[in-house]
């Protein structure tokens, strides 16, 4: 009987010390949590991938372990650059590099409006208005804006002749939204809505002529599948880091705090690197052999005069929030 009671006293002691470990000040329970973040892009050497890799481990680091985000490029898992907003909201993954999510949330349009932001200032002011309205829409599809990042002026490429607006007709661009598919419409070209990781076997196969992109995004990826770079910078390309808003509040409010601090610090470094890579970028393509033109005040002139109308027109068929929304970041704007 001494064995058995001497047992008995031996668990009932160690269940007392994990209770009391439980309950001791200041002490908390928290199971580790691993996250998966989905990327559009399809490399690992471009900026915004990097950054983000810098953003995670950060992250891991600065919560010692209690969140833990494993990166999968664009491609490596079944989901399609239009539907990171929705597989995100579904807990597939848990958060989304989001720059393709104009299908599931349009307002967001208002900022990728072609000719209508011409410089970062405009940008800027833009955002400032716009915010509220994308943290809205984001957060009815069950997801937390954890912050944005910006790529430089979207610019033309083709592996045809390409160096003015009347080069557009009859040639097929890829687009990264409806409304840039508008803008080439309007110019006599044919717009293509192809995923990132598509894109060099649409153009190695002739199923588009090119693309609109930046230098520091898919430009540096596709650049010797082209030949012509014409730089008139159509639109701004933002992308939009969410997270599923269940998943991000069975987080503590420290570790909460510390992933929107980590990310509110590290977006920006994204932006500035490739707005500094990209002037390297054009120098380097030429050199390369690649037809770099210019843009001039007369063709943006003339681009503004062929997209304006639609600025308004695409508003009214989003709604309220729209035509509120484009009138107050024009106001803002000046245009």
């Amino acid at each position: 009987m001494s064995g058995v009671k001497t047992g008995l006293v031996l668990r009932a002691a160690a269940a007392i010390s994990a209770l009391t470990l439980l309950l001791a000040p200041g002490r908390q329970a928290v199971a580790a949590e691993k996250w998966d973040l989905y990327v559009y892009n399809a490399v690992g050497t471009v900026a915004a991938v990097k950054g983000l890799d810098t953003t995670i481990a950060q992250i891991e680091k600065e919560t010692g372990g209690e969140l833990s985000i494993r990166l999968h490029l664009g491609g490596s898992l079944p989901i399609n650059t239009t539907t990171i907003t929705q597989a995100v909201s579904d807990d597939v993954v848990q958060m989304g590099d989001d720059g393709y999510f104009l299908g599931n949330v349009p307002i967001g349009g208002v900022l990728r409006l072609p000719m209508l932001l011409r410089t970062l200032s405009d940008y800027d002011k833009a955002t400032a208005i716009m915010t509220p309205y994308l943290t809205r829409a984001f957060e009815k599809k069950g997801l937390v804006v954890l912050g944005q990042y910006l790529y430089p002026f979207q610019v033309a490429y083709s592996s045809k002749k390409l160096t003015s607006l009347a080069d557009f007709k009859g040639q097929k661009i890829r687009v990264t939204s409806p409304e840039q598919g508008e803008f080439i419409k309007r110019l006599g070209g044919i717009p293509q809505t192809i995923g990132a990781p598509q894109v060099p076997s649409a153009l190695d196969r002739g199923v588009v002529d090119g693309v609109l992109t930046a230098n520091t995004g898919g430009g540096n990826i596709w650049k010797d599948l082209l030949k012509y770079n014409y730089r008139i910078g159509i639109n701004y390309f933002n992308s939009v880091i969410i997270a599923n808003k269940e998943r991000f509040e069975k987080l503590t409010p420290e570790t909460q705090d510390k992933v929107r601090k980590i990310i509110t610090a590290n977006l920006p470094l994204i932006t500035k690197a490739m707005q500094d890579e990209e002037e390297d970028l054009t120098k380097k393509f030429a050199d390369g052999g690649m037809t770099i033109t210019r843009e001039n005040p007369e063709e943006i002139d003339a681009a503004v005069k062929v997209i304006a109308p639609y600025w308004e027109e695409w508003a009214k068929t989003q709604g309220p929030d729209a035509v509120v929304a484009l009138k107050q970041v024009r106001a803002a704007i000046g245009r």
